[in-house]
């Protein structure tokens, strides 16, 4: 299994532009061998922030798509993908990254009475003063605890390859109200006093906008 988690950031194009360019991609992709999952998502925090995470059997089959044209194509019409990129042409900046699964859990539904729409909090986490290995244990330990909690739907850690001191947290809630009721929770403060002044956090409430599988 191999995570793509991009971090995109629309520059020279209206958001829906671009939300069109995707899901015309990912449907595409949703048709390649080894596809699993996409989840796609617009941030609340920081409008013209997008992140794209898929899914793949292996790093072979990931690869393969850039030998398909016609995907090729579309993500052209709003990004240089050549050898010799011109960026002053492209319609968004991208922060790529192929990663692992470190840590993932799932909770059983809750009926859920609210209109409000599934959310999506996704954190980039960069290691300042602290070992992967004191971070991890203090995700698992923090995660288990919110996925007992009510609402929660599931929940995983992905690190990245290119750069082994960069993190993802990618957690879906039922809604919006559920994931800030963490914030009474003094045990999870606590639990994650351990490390929050070791890391730099990109905190991100974000909206689903698109997915497969």
């Amino acid at each position: 299994m191999i995570i793509s988690l991009n971090r995109i950031t629309v520059t020279g194009c209206p958001p829906e532009e671009y939300e069109r360019v995707y899901q015309r991609a990912s449907d595409l992709m949703a048709t390649q061998p080894g596809h699993v999952s996409q989840l796609f998502v617009r941030s609340e925090t920081s409008p013209k922030v997008y992140f794209a995470v898929a899914e793949w059997e292996s790093l072979e089959h990931y690869a393969a798509l850039a030998d398909v044209k016609e995907l090729v194509d579309v993500f052209a019409s709003v990004i240089s993908l050549s050898d010799a990129p011109s960026p002053e042409d492209d319609k968004i900046e991208v922060e790529h990254h192929k990663a692992d699964v470190v840590y993932e859990g799932v909770s059983e539904p809750v009926p859920v009475s609210s209109p409000e729409p599934r959310m999506v909090c996704l954190n980039k986490i960069t290691l300042v003063d602290c070992e992967d290995r004191e971070y991890e244990e203090v995700y698992r330990k923090g995660s288990d605890y919110m996925a007992a909690q009510p609402g929660h739907i599931r929940h995983k850690l992905v690190r990245s390859q290119l750069d082994p001191t960069v993190y993802f947290s990618v957690a879906e809630w039922q809604n919006i109200d559920f994931y800030r009721r963490l914030d009474e929770l003094d045990e999870l403060t606590e639990i994650f006093s351990r490390v929050n002044s070791k890391i730099d956090i990109e905190n991100h409430e974000c909206v689903v906008a698109y997915e497969h599988g």
